[in-house]
């Protein structure tokens, strides 16, 4: 089963870049008004988003776990009912696209990516095109990370470092800050922007502001008492999205550890090389991007074939790890975080 999930994977990966085309093909036959209705623009839309099905469904396949290809097109259908598209079109695509990767497969394969297909256009069709807040009503600073979040979106940076510190001055902790406004407030950016309510400059803007906010507080990071703990965290060679990490990081520095952050898309050869200079009894790697698993996979595999690295303990954490419970055991890693304090706690219990 194993073997016929990794040949599957390969399989749709090596026809990543020819069946888009012949899918678009397809649907235009079906449905001529589309053709007449694209652009070369929505042409080449059409294009890079079956080439992303193909990415999902192939990691999904390759880690055996469905909820991945699901959740991924959970998120579309959220993301597409904010568009002037018709959700039919999206379904038909998928229907195009499974069919045409089974006939280019043997009775096996074909089989297997029918199964994951059809598991997930039903996922697709049964999704609410509503998601809700990640701004709780239990969130103890709830009033506060929304204003916060408020004042990047209409742009007033200073505005937004004004009230973080002024409640630092009031005796907040750095950690609830952490916790409570910059986790919380980041992914509910993700969510403005997936249902159209924020454009990507300003979901950018965000991301980037709040990096700038968090390195103004970074002289109450250091002042804890030092242990001689030492904990690498890096992204995955190819993921971009890099502030979950940092906060991870930072964390850590809060609990006393001496974190090594090396941010987004890290190559592999830097990061082994690091380890050996560093000897850190710890390493994380984070990816948002389910179709980073591989890399993920590889870069792990990498780390324990090397006598000098191998000792070390290896955290994995990141959307993909947070819906797949058994994730992080197929990509050999020693234990998964669905948070940074849970990072903290896990990291703990490995030198223990």
């Amino acid at each position: 089963m194993e073997n016929l999930n990794r040949e599957t994977s390969q399989k749709i990966l090596d026809l990543k870049s020819s069946l888009p085309l012949i899918i678009l093909e397809k649907q235009f036959l079906l449905q001529p008004r589309l053709k007449e209705q694209y652009s070369e623009r929505h042409k080449k839309l059409y294009l890079e988003d079956t080439a992303f099905h193909f990415s999902y469904l192939a990691e999904s396949i390759a880690a055996d776990e469905p909820i991945l290809f699901n959740e991924y097109l959970s998120w579309a259908k959220i993301f597409f009912s904010t568009l002037p598209i018709d959700l039919n079109d999206i379904i038909l695509n998928l229907e195009i696209l499974r069919d045409t990767l089974a006939s280019n497969m043997n009775s096996e394969m074909a089989a297997l990516t029918n199964r994951y297909v059809n598991e997930g256009i039903d996922k697709f069709k049964s999704q609410s095109a509503e998601l809700a807040s990640f701004i709780l009503e239990s969130n103890p600073l709830n009033t506060i990370a929304s204003d916060y979040l408020n004042f990047l979106i209409d742009g007033n940076k200073k505005d937004a470092l004004d009230l973080i510190l002024e409640i630092v001055n009031k005796g907040i902790s750095i950690k609830d800050i952490y916790l409570n406004i910059f986790q919380a407030t980041q992914k509910e950016t993700g969510r403005l922007w997936q249902m159209g309510k924020i454009t990507v400059a300003q979901e950018h803007f965000i991301t980037a502001a709040t990096q700038l906010i968090m390195s103004q507080l970074y002289p109450y990071l250091f002042s804890s008492t030092k242990k001689e703990k030492k904990i690498i965290i890096t992204c995955a060679s190819g993921e971009l999205h890099e502030i979950g990490a940092r906060m991870v990081a930072d964390l850590f520095e809060m609990d006393g550890w001496n974190s090594y952050f090396f941010g987004a898309n890290t190559p592999q050869n830097s990061f082994i090389s690091a380890i050996e200079v560093y000897k850190p009894e710890v390493i994380a790697i984070s990816t948002t991007m389910t179709f980073n698993l591989s890399t993920v996979s590889d870069l792990i595999n990498s780390v324990r074939k090397n006598p000098k690295t191998n000792y070390v303990k290896i955290l994995v954490g990141g959307y993909p790890f947070n819906l797949a419970d058994n994730l992080w055991q197929s990509v050999g890693a020693d234990g998964h975080a669905m948070d940074a304090l849970s990072a903290i706690n896990l990291a703990n219990e490995f030198l223990n």
